[in-house]
C-alpha cells in the first residue's frame, strides 16, 4: 500500500490511486470522462508515482507489478505503452514517463495532493446578483404588515419542526456524512481478512494469507509505527477474532488436521501458544459473543439438521442453551444488543433475513427480510446495523423504521466492516476481478480460451442454441450484456441497487432473476417486464422441454412448481433446486438429503451417486445437460463429472493456478468456467477527510 494522498494530480490528471481512476484536471467532476485503468497499469502506475524521478529498471517492474512468472520484457513494453497512450504522452518528448535507453523508466511528472474545491468565482458572482436583488427588494419588505411576517415565521417553524420530527424518525440518525477517504493500515502481500481494534485501540489484529500459502494466521500491527508481527500459520479456516482483554483473543479455527476448535491466544506484548477452549463443528466466520459473564456462540448439529446455541465460561464446559430447525441455506452472522441475540441468515441463494433471539430463553422472531444477500453485519449505533453485501455498497438499516442508507460508491468494495467513532475499519478487496474463460478440448490440462474478457469483472452465463447472454461490470456496476461473435452489446440500465441472481433462457426469451423478481428482458427493446409467475420467495429457476420449472421457499417449506398456463401447479415437496436432465426428465436437489434424485417421466424417483450439498456450492457450481452432471469439489480442486451413459462418476484435474467461482455448459459438457484473477486485500480506516 502507498502513503500517496487518496487523490493526487498527475500532470493534467486527477487521479484516484486506490481505485485507478483518471479523470482530466479540467474536469473534474464530469464522470463521463472518467477512466478506470485495468489491474496491470492501475498498479504500474502506482508503482511509478511511489518512485518518482528514479530509474526503474524493467527487471524491478516485472518484479514489483506482475505475478510470480507472468511479467516479461515484452509485457513491460506494453503495459508502459498502454498507460503512455491513456496518459496522451508523447514517448519523443515525454511529460511523464521517461524511456531511459536499455536500462529501464523513470517518472517525470509533479505529484501533488488534489485541490477539488470548486471554484468560487461565479458562486460569488451569483451572490453578488443575489444580493443586489434583496437590496431592491428591501424597501417592499420594510413594508409589509408585522401580523405578515409573525404569521410567516411562525408557519416556517411549524414546517422546520414537522421536518425535523420525520427525519428524526423515518431516516437514519444522525443524518451521514458521506466518507471520502481510504486510508491504508496493511501492507503486506497476500490477504488479510476480519480485521479488529485492541481495547486500547493500539493495534489491529487480522487473518494473513501469504501470495503462495494455504494456511492462514495471525498478524498483529502496531498503529503507532505499523510494525507487523505474524504468528505461525496453522489454521485452514478462522474466524473473526474476538479481544477477550488488552493481550488476548478468541476464535473459531480450523486446524491443520481439520478439527474444529475454539481458541485463546495471547497476542500483547508479544504472542504465544494458542490454547485449545471448546470443540466445534464447524467454523462460522462472525458467530461468537460474549452475554454477561459467558461467550454465546452458533454452531451446527453434526447431521446439519438443527442450528444450536451454545454458552461456555472461559475455564468451564461449553452448555447447550437451544436449538432450532435449520431451514436456513446459511447462518455465520452473530450480534448482541442487551438480551438479544441479532442473526443474519441466508434463507435461499437469493435472500437474507435479520432474525431476533431473545436470552435467555431462545425465542425467535424475524425482523427483516432483504431480496439478496448479505454478507456481513456490526452495529453502527445502538439502533442501526452496518450490512455488507455482494457488488454494493456499504448500508445503514435502521431496526427502528426499515430504511436503508448507503455510505456511498468508495464502500463498494469494502466488508467486514466495524465502526470505531467516527471511522470504519473494514476489509478492502484490492483489483477483485472475474474474467469468463471458454474451454478447449479437455484432456489432462484443459485448454481455457478468453472469452469476452475486459478489465471488468464477468459472471453469470447463459448459453442457448443461438446466442449467449452474461453479466459484466464492464460499463460500471453489473449490467447484462449479448455476445455476438467477438462482440458484446450492453442490454440493460441497472442501478448498483439492482443485483442480477440468475440468467436463464425460456421459449428463445431470456429471464432474468433480479433481487428475488423475475423479469422478461426483451432483445429488441432492451425492456425489462415483470414475469407473470412469480415465487414469493425463490431458489432456483429451470426451462425444461419449453416448460418453466422452479423451487420456491412456502410458508410450507421448499416446493417445486411448473408454470401451468397463468397458474402454477407444486410437483414435488422439499426440493430445493431442479435441473433439466435428458428425456424429458428432472434433477432435483434436496433440502434434508445431498444426494441429487431424478424424477421421471411416470413421476418416480430415482437415487443418483451424486452428492451436492446445496449450503455448500451454490446454483452457479454445478449444472447438468445431456452428457452428464458436472460439480466443483472445492477441497480436493477436483470438477466432478457424472456420465449419464456409464452412470459412473469421473473426476477432472484441475491443474490451473485459480480455482474457479463457477462452472456451465456449452450444450455438450463443461464450456465455460468463472474465474478469480489473482488479487489482494487489505485492511483500511474508512473515513472523513478533516
Amino acid at each position: 500500500m502507498s502513503n500517496l494522498d487518496p487523490v493526487v494530480q498527475i500532470g493534467d490528471w486527477y487521479y484516484q490511486v486506490i481505485y485507478g481512476q483518471l479523470w482530466p484536471a479540467s474536469a473534474p467532476t464530469d464522470s463521463e470522462q472518467m477512466i478506470r485503468l485495468e489491474p496491470r497499469l492501475h498498479s504500474l502506475l502506482n508503482f511509478f508515482l511511489l518512485n518518482p524521478n528514479k530509474l526503474l529498471a524493467k527487471d524491478t517492474l516485472i518484479e514489483k507489478v506482475w505475478p510470480v512468472e507472468e511479467g516479461t520484457d515484452a509485457a513491460v513494453m506494453r503495459a508502459v505503452g498502454a498507460l503512455r497512450k491513456v496518459l496522451g504522452d508523447d514517448v519523443r518528448s515525454p511529460s511523464y514517463i521517461a524511456t531511459v535507453s536499455k536500462k529501464g523508466y523513470c517518472w517525470l511528472a509533479d505529484i501533488k495532493a488534489a485541490n477539488l474545491q470548486q471554484s468560487k468565482v461565479q458562486h460569488s458572482a451569483a451572490e453578488d446578483n443575489l444580493a443586489s436583488a434583496h437590496q431592491d427588494d428591501n424597501a417592499q419588505s420594510q413594508r409589509w404588515p408585522w401580523r405578515f411576517i409573525v404569521a410567516t415565521a411562525v408557519s416556517v417553524a411549524v414546517v422546520c419542526a414537522s421536518l425535523a420530527y420525520v427525519l428524526a424518525k423515518f431516516t437514519a440518525n444522525p443524518m451521514v456524512k458521506l466518507p471520502d477517504t481510504i486510508s491504508p493500515i496493511s501492507a503486506l502481500s497476500g490477504q488479510e481478512y476480519w480485521p479488529a481494534l485492541s481495547p486500547e485501540q493500539t493495534h489491529v489484529v487480522y487473518q494473513h494469507k501469504p501470495p503462495q500459502g494455504a494456511a492462514l494466521n495471525w498478524s498483529v500491527q502496531s498503529l503507532a509505527d505499523l510494525r507487523v508481527e505474524h504468528s505461525v500459520e496453522q489454521y485452514t479456516e478462522l474466524s473473526q477474532p474476538l479481544w477477550l482483554d488488552t493481550q488476548h483473543i478468541i476464535f473459531r479455527g480450523r486446524d491443520n488436521e481439520g478439527q474444529c476448535y475454539f481458541f485463546l491466544q495471547q497476542l500483547l506484548p508479544q504472542a504465544n501458544e494458542p490454547a485449545v477452549l471448546w470443540s466445534c463443528q464447524q467454523v462460522l466466520p462472525q458467530a461468537l459473543q460474549r452475554w454477561q459473564q459467558q461467550w454465546l456462540w452458533l454452531d451446527l448439529a453434526a447431521d446439519n439438521s438443527t442450528m444450536q446455541l451454545w454458552s461456555a465460561a472461559i475455564s468451564g464446559e461449553k452448555t447447550l442453551l437451544a436449538t432450532m430447525p435449520f431451514s436456513y441455506r446459511k447462518v455465520e452472522h452473530m450480534l448482541l444488543r442487551d438480551d438479544s441475540l441479532y442473526l443474519l441468515a441466508q434463507q435461499t441463494q437469493n435472500n437474507s433475513v435479520l432474525i431476533k433471539m431473545l436470552l435467555p430463553d431462545g425465542k425467535v422472531e424475524q425482523i427483516a427480510d432483504f431480496p439478496l444477500q448479505l454478507e456481513q453485519l456490526s452495529w453502527w449505533d445502538k439502533s442501526q446495523l452496518l450490512l455488507a453485501s455482494r457488488q454494493q455498497a456499504l448500508q445503514i438499516y435502521d431496526l427502528r423504521s426499515g430504511n436503508m442508507q448507503g455510505l456511498g460508491p468508495l464502500t463498494r468494495e469494502l466488508t467486514q466492516a466495524v465502526r470505531h467513532s467516527d471511522q470504519v475499519l473494514a476489509t478492502q478487496f484490492l483489483d477483485y476481478t472475474t474474467d469468463i474463460l471458454q474451454l478447449g478440448a479437455i484432456s489432462k490440462s484443459a485448454e481455457l480460451i478468453p472469452w469476452h474478457v475486459s478489465n471488468r469483472s464477468e459472471r453469470l452465463i447463459a448459453v442457448s442454441e443461438q446466442q449467449t447472454a452474461f453479466v459484466s461490470e464492464r460499463a460500471g456496476h453489473s449490467q447484462i450484456w449479448l455476445a455476438d461473435g467477438a462482440n458484446s452489446s450492453q442490454l440493460t440500465r441497472l442501478t448498483e441497487q439492482q443485483q442480477v441472481q440468475q440468467l436463464l433462457w425460456h421459449n428463445n426469451d431470456l429471464l432474468v432473476l433480479i433481487n428475488s423478481q423475475l423479469y422478461q428482458l426483451l432483445l429488441n427493446s432492451t425492456a425489462l417486464s415483470v414475469y407473470p409467475q412469480q415465487a414469493e420467495k425463490p431458489g432456483r429457476y429451470a426451462s425444461c422441454a419449453n416448460r418453466l420449472y422452479w423451487t420456491e421457499l412456502t410458508g410450507q417449506g421448499w416446493a417445486l412448481f411448473v408454470e401451468n398456463g397463468t397458474d402454477k401447479t407444486l410437483l414435488q415437496r422439499g426440493v430445493v433446486d431442479v435441473r433439466c436432465a435428458p428425456q424429458q426428465q428432472l434433477v432435483l436437489q434436496f433440502a434434508v438429503d445431498t444426494r441429487l434424485q431424478v424424477l421421471t417421466t411416470t413421476g418416480s424417483l430415482k437415487t443418483l451417486p451424486v452428492a451436492i450439498d446445496w449450503r455448500q456450492l451454490n446454483g452457479e457450481q454445478w449444472f447438468v445437460d445431456d452428457t452428464g452432471i458436472y460439480w466443483l469439489n472445492t477441497a480436493e480442486q477436483i470438477i466432478n463429472r457424472y456420465d449419464w451413459q456409464s452412470e459412473q462418476v469421473h473426476q477432472l484435474p484441475w491443474t490451473q493456478q485459480n480455482w474457479p467461482v463457477a462452472i456451465y455448459s456449452n450444450g455438450a459438457g463443461l464450456g465455460y468456467i468463472v474465474r478469480p484473477r489473482p488479487h489482494d486485500t487489505d485492511i483500511i480506516w474508512l473515513q472523513n477527510r478533516r
